[in-house]
């Protein structure tokens, strides 16, 4: 088989030659890694849609695994297709707590509260105004979550060598490390999105989005701990990376803050 540089054992991190080992004649086997004896990355038998729910599942190894030894490194086209959807996933979010009138402050004169004899002989205009609003309020919420994130752990105001890190491509394969890695892994632990989708199939108390907002929280702390190569997260989070996540939760708020006291029409009370 081919030799990578960049991939490590998915179980405990340490950097490995190979993970699948030719002994000729078709005879393949998954490799071993001589730290921990451990099968050093069984999701490349994986399909992807069982990987996608181990991701759900918040399971260190297949962050390991996506973000090092994925056969062919994430695209800049496919990061920015990731985070497109991120956006349609925070705008149903949005669109839901606006249809339940919770978890939101209105404007007295916000188009959300036009009077019902209007909305029905405008509604195909008023559905427009209000997707495309929630659509953009959306895109400007996230780019600003990820822009602060990246600029601190770019800034690196702990001293931990986060920048030297990704530009040697300690934390992995050295192609994603230096160009994409931090947008790839904001963008594939914020998938706990999806959960959000239940929504339209059931009715949920809106504090649901709640616990969908934790959990999309802890996801991204996972994944930068590991990019960061800040421990093993399985043992104890980083506080540092903590409070990167935490920064850029504040800016995000921020954000919403901001653009309401510039005359945005509602406020809502969720930050992810």
């Amino acid at each position: 088989m081919t030799q990578r540089s960049g991939l490590v054992c998915v179980e405990c991190g340490a950097s490995v030659p190979e993970l699948v080992r030719d002994y000729g004649k078709g005879n393949l086997r998954l490799a071993i890694c001589s730290v921990c004896n451990a099968v050093a990355d069984k999701y490349v038998e994986y399909e992807r849609i069982l990987l996608f729910l181990e991701v759900l599942l918040l399971k260190p190894q297949v962050y390991r695994h996506v973000l090092c030894n994925l056969p062919v490194p994430v695209s800049s086209r496919t990061t920015l297709k990731l985070f497109v959807i991120l956006v349609m996933l925070d705008m149903n979010v949005k669109a839901y707590l606006v249809d339940r009138d919770a978890g939101v402050t209105f404007r007295s004169e916000s188009m959300y509260k036009t009077p019902d004899t209007l909305q029905s002989a405008t509604s195909g205009v008023r559905i427009g105004q209000f997707s495309l609003h929630l659509v953009c309020l959306a895109l400007v919420e996230n780019i600003i979550y990820f822009l602060s994130i990246f600029a601190i752990i770019w800034l690196d105001p702990f001293r931990r060598g986060w920048r030297e890190k990704l530009s040697n491509g300690e934390s992995g394969n050295n192609e994603v490390a230096t160009r994409y890695a931090s947008a790839i892994s904001m963008c594939i632990s914020s998938f706990g999105k999806l959960f959000a989708l239940l929504t339209v199939i059931w009715e949920f108390h809106w504090s649901f989005i709640h616990g969908i907002g934790a959990l999309v929280v802890v996801s991204n702390v996972l994944a930068l701990q590991l990019l960061l190569g800040e421990g093993d997260p399985e043992r104890a989070k980083s506080l540092h990376v903590v409070a990167v996540v935490v920064f850029g939760l504040v800016m995000r708020g921020a954000a919403q803050l901001v653009l309401y006291a510039m005359g945005n029409s509602v406020l809502f009370h969720v930050l992810v």
